[in-house]
């Protein structure tokens, strides 16, 4: 990894989302006036760094793809409550593509392994949760598979804080509309982007909160 890697992984994710804005104005119901600042391009510039740290081009990549369609969806999300599924359907094969040819490259299939044991582990955790949380959604679900194979491929230190983060850092924000009388407690938020953003905190932290697990 190098600094440059994650320039130009920043860049590149940036680009991605700018061209996909089109396509966000085309979809996007809402007509709040935040949802045509382009907050997409930081958002992604910012998953892209992250990206940039992977060990690998391929994995680079596939990071990279991930950024672009999460800064979409948090969009999406947070303006219309829906995850669509052109965009988390399509993540999977691209992502079993990307990351295949990483652990092929690498030599290290078993990484393949935990990234398909780690998308069906969090599908099946999110299918059961949506059955009593009201805030999840089967568009939830089908993005939790998504994130599950991005924090099973690290590890299952990755993976668990990642799930944990998720519901952290939507209670803590949930406090925090509460107290400013910004939300009242029959209002709900779309988790979507808790979960992109607790998928963030897993992959980097995983194994500094959690050494027993790495």
């Amino acid at each position: 990894m190098t600094w440059l890697s994650v320039a130009l992984c920043a860049v590149v994710a940036a680009v991605g989302a700018a061209g996909a804005t089109p396509y966000l104005r085309h979809r996007i119901r809402s007509t709040a006036g935040w949802t045509r600042y382009w907050l997409q391009v930081p958002i992604a510039a910012a998953l892209g760094a992250v990206a940039g740290l992977a060990g690998s081009p391929w994995e680079q990549a596939a990071f990279v793809i991930l950024a672009i369609a999460a800064s979409l969806l948090v969009i999406i999300d947070l303006a219309d409550w829906e995850l669509p599924d052109v965009i988390t359907l399509s993540l999977y094969p691209v992502l079993a593509i990307t990351l295949g040819a990483a652990a092929w490259l690498q030599g290290d299939l078993r990484r393949l392994g935990h990234a398909g044991i780690g998308a069906v582990a969090m599908f099946l955790l999110y299918f059961v949760l949506a059955r009593f949380a009201r805030d999840l959604g089967f568009g939830d679900v089908k993005l939790a598979g998504v994130i599950g194979g991005f924090l099973g491929w690290f590890g299952l230190a990755q993976w668990t804080l990642g799930f944990v983060a998720a519901w952290v850092l939507m209670a803590a924000i949930s406090l925090l509309l509460l107290a400013t009388k910004t939300i009242s407690r029959q209002d709900s938020l779309p988790f979507g982007p808790w979960m992109i953003l607790g998928a963030v905190v897993g992959a980097l932290l995983g194994p500094l909160a959690l050494p027993t697990l790495a």
